[in-house]
């Protein structure tokens, strides 16, 4: 609606339908169980609009006022409900069809617009000579700069064989420049690297759970376990920062290394509607071959049904850190006009009877992970290299640097000299990396001149930053070992691409990685 005296009768009512059709899809109650409560509610917000709209002093914007409406209702249930609109449930059939048309990059959000993460091989981007940490900055006519992700991306996305032009710039080079690329249908890649390692164990590093991730995982076991006169020692599953996806390629994902009859998982929720089992249907494609799945604090959702399903049939051993912790599964109800919510509608639990979310934890956000039976602590946790992986400069000096990386790593590893180019580096760039001891250092000597203190107080703190600031130059040598990997491992995705990366540089340098490996060649399952 518009700003107008009249009453716009026809929104206010489809208002009315949304409420009760969110209400019936959440509860899956029957009409007569609710009618009086809520058709009485339904009149009280009726009586409430009409008031407004024939009484109150300036004219109302109600597309606002219903949107405001609709988001308090969102407010008050837990944070995975939410209202779609038609764009996001476009998304989300690129996630169940397993394709999307687009240029094959993932990106972003920069200051300056998107910034290309990475490029998929022989993709439109990759063909039109696009690099990661390159930076789109516009999009046809639309600049790039302010708007959000999502719908930044989205721009770069259309029709098969229709044409886009990206404004682009280079920060390795300081170049812009301005090309066409054509649009192409591009499957999703849920397995940028599956093969062995030197201690001849399989490693699969699966991204996410979007349609079609089972059956790669199937195919690359068939590939790498079945189909092959070597003898793996073990398989280690990677499911660390997998984010999760669709339920039902969690369960078929378990299913692969269960025996017929093994519970994987079920659901319950408020309507029995939704109470239900999911059991392994065949046998363990690898024969019961030493599983070990890398998990961390980014492993969510669909990645816990698989580690929590195995771990607790005591078929695969889980390393590395507690996981997100969410045990709830999302249903979608989509409304004519292409809008529609995302509701919460069942809790998970293994065959333990273990939840991740207690009963009443939706709205509280007391949901807990699970637990790893080896705990191994990542050094990207730390503060300094959180701010270092922010900043970007990593890939900026690898791009800059990227053929003497990879000429000077030919022996396997990269001399000292990196860290001392790559420090000298950030400072041209006026990026200082500090530390959390620095940033309240720094905010002590802002509060003690701001309060005008003792000359002598000034004086102390300020000595304390600069001490501060001398412990995190240190920080760059010792943490030179993550600082080097990180600049060999962009440098030859850069240039190679993800497979060769994983192959050269992850399976040797991972830490996490070569944990696991010696716990699979330690222990029995």
């Amino acid at each position: 609606m518009n700003d107008s005296t009249g009453f716009d009768r026809k929104s206010f009512f489809l208002s009315i339908l949304f409420s009760i059709i969110l209400l019936l899809s959440a509860g899956m109650l029957s009409i007569y169980v609710m009618a009086d409560k809520t058709i009485k509610e339904m009149q009280l917000l009726s009586n409430a609009i009409e008031a407004i709209d024939q009484n109150y002093i300036e004219p109302v914007d109600w597309d606002k006022m219903i949107s405001h409406a609709r988001d308090a209702m969102f407010a008050k249930l837990d944070r995975y409900s939410s209202f779609y609109q038609n764009q996001q449930f476009e998304r989300m059939d690129e996630e169940l069809s397993g394709s999307y048309t687009g240029i094959g990059i993932s990106v972003l959000s920069h200051d300056f617009g998107l910034l290309i993460m990475s490029v998929r091989e022989n993709g439109p981007a990759f063909e039109a000579g696009l690099l990661t940490g390159d930076i789109i900055t516009k999009a046809d006519t639309t600049y790039l700069a302010d708007l959000n992700s999502m719908i930044s991306s989205s721009l770069l996305r259309g029709k098969e064989n229709s044409s886009v032009q990206i404004e682009i710039f280079r920060p390795s080079t300081d170049e812009t420049f301005s090309l066409t690329v054509t649009r192409k249908k591009i499957s999703f890649i849920h397995i940028p690297f599956a093969g062995y390692t030197k201690d001849s164990l399989v490693y699969i590093r699966l991204l996410d759970f979007d349609f079609g991730a089972s059956d790669d995982l199937r195919a690359a076991l068939d590939s790498l376990v079945l189909q092959t006169n070597r003898k793996p020692k073990g398989i280690i599953l990677d499911l660390q920062g997998n984010p999760g996806g669709l339920f039902l390629e969690a369960h078929k994902t378990a299913d692969l290394f269960l025996d017929e009859g093994i519970l994987i998982v079920g659901t319950d929720g408020r309507s029995k509607w939704k109470d239900a089992s999911y059991y392994a249907s065949d046998r363990d494609v690898t024969s019961g071959l030493p599983l070990v799945i890398l998990v961390d604090q980014g492993s969510a959702s669909s990645s816990e049904i698989v580690s929590g399903a195995l771990q607790t049939a005591g078929r695969a051993l889980l390393v590395g850190d507690t996981t997100f912790g969410k045990g709830l599964v999302q249903g979608f109800v989509q409304f004519p006009n292409g809008d529609g919510v995302k509701l919460t509608t069942s809790r998970y639990y293994f065959s333990d009877s273990t939840y991740l979310n207690d009963f009443d934890s939706t709205l509280n956000e007391i949901g807990h992970g699970l637990v790893p039976d080896f705990y191994f602590k990542k050094d990207s946790y730390n503060y300094f290299l959180r701010k270092l992986e922010n900043s970007f400069l990593l890939g900026k000096f690898a791009a800059l640097h990227q053929d003497a990386l990879i000429d000077d790593y030919a022996d396997k590893k990269l001399d000292n000299k990196w860290i001392d180019l790559f420090e000298k580096f950030t400072s041209e760039q006026n990026s200082d990396i500090i530390s959390y001891r620095t940033e309240i250092a720094q905010l002590l000597i802002d509060i003690a001149e701001e309060d005008n203190l003792s000359n002598k107080t000034v004086k102390t703190t300020k000595s304390i930053l600069q001490i501060s600031k001398q412990n995190d130059r240190a920080n760059f040598m010792e943490h030179a070992s993550y600082i080097k990997n990180r600049l060999i491992q962009i440098a030859i995705q850069r240039k190679y691409g993800d497979y060769l990366m994983y192959k050269n540089v992850l399976l040797e340098s991972r830490p996490e990685i070569g944990f696991a490996s010696q716990i699979l060649l330690e222990q029995k399952l």
